[in-house]
């Protein structure tokens, strides 16, 4: 059994397990829980995907009582409550909320333009009342009798409709490109596209969400492009290839990618929008940690 694995099964067991597992793991791998919230804080757990044997009102608390400090989820409708609502979830669980996603028409058609203004002007209200900086945004899917560069048109031309919009309010915008193979029929897969409509409407405040999981999947080169569209990015979501598990079940070294994302300037939390193996949660916050500390060199 490796260091990493040790390592991983200590945490997994938590601190009350740290007898049984002294005599194979150096004292440096068994972390208080003062250490765990500290490495945990770089990090929003998404309510939507973890803890799925819990009522979705539990899930703040959960996320709270592991640790966290951060939670992201999708829409703010998905369970049928006010953005309030949420807002109280959270404030009662002590966790920030670091993102939430705008719901956003087919934006390939000229004729949402109204819609989806509306709609962006109800998600900016929702996540003043949220206390968050972040509505992701999508919309990207394909409009039968469009070309792609009549999609990506549209799609530019939606987006600097409602830049105005999150500039007021000092919230991002962020674009999030998706992959072919989990979501298809889109029309934005990957950095490319997406990033040259970031930098030809120039707005502060229209960004990206980069979802490595997407990122990888469609064109790797990870590290690569963080390093040349890192200006373009106002939040990271992270999960393993290609499953959508958590760290170290699938393809990626995110103990590498994760240190680009930080040397290049991104400091904010970075999303867990990840589905645990097996509905092991303590394993998936095991293998989270794990990956911080050997970033850390706590390992």
């Amino acid at each position: 059994m490796d260091r990493r694995q040790v390592f991983s099964q200590t945490l997994a067991l938590g601190a009350g397990a740290a007898a049984l597992t002294a005599c194979v793991a150096p004292q440096s791998e068994i972390l208080t829980e003062s250490q765990r919230r500290s490495l945990l804080s770089g990090f929003a757990l998404n309510v939507e995907s973890w803890y799925t044997d819990l009522p979705f009102e539990a899930r703040f608390d959960k996320a709270a009582e592991d640790n966290f400090s951060h939670v992201e989820f999708w829409f703010v409708d998905s369970w049928d409550r006010k953005a309030s609502d949420l807002a109280k979830l959270a404030r009662d669980a002590g966790v920030k909320v670091a993102q939430i996603v705008g719901d956003s028409p087919a934006l390939a058609n000229p004729d949402s333009r109204a819609e989806f203004i509306d709609n962006c002007k109800r998600a900016v209200e929702n996540a003043r009342i949220l206390d968050t900086k972040i509505v992701t945004l999508t919309g990207h899917q394909n409009v039968e009798g469009l070309s792609k560069s009549e999609s990506l048109k549209a799609y530019a031309a939606h987006m600097a409709a409602v830049a105005p919009i999150f500039e007021d309010a000092k919230i991002f915008a962020a674009i999030e490109p998706f992959n072919p193979y989990d979501h298809p029929g889109h029309f934005i897969y990957g950095s490319a596209d997406a990033v040259e409509i970031v930098n030809t409407l120039q707005s502060p405040f229209v960004k990206l969400n980069w979802d490595l999981f997407h990122m990888q999947r469609h064109e790797g080169e990870l590290i690569g492009n963080l390093k040349r569209h890192a200006d373009t990015i106002c939040y990271v979501q992270i999960a393993d290839t290609p499953d959508r598990g958590q760290p170290g079940t699938g393809d990626v070294n995110y103990v590498n990618v994760l240190k680009q994302v930080r040397s290049g300037g991104y400091s904010g939390p970075i999303g867990l929008e990840l589905w645990a193996k097996d509905k092991n949660f303590d394993q998936a916050i095991a293998d989270v940690l794990s990956m911080q500390a050997q970033m850390t060199d706590l390992t």
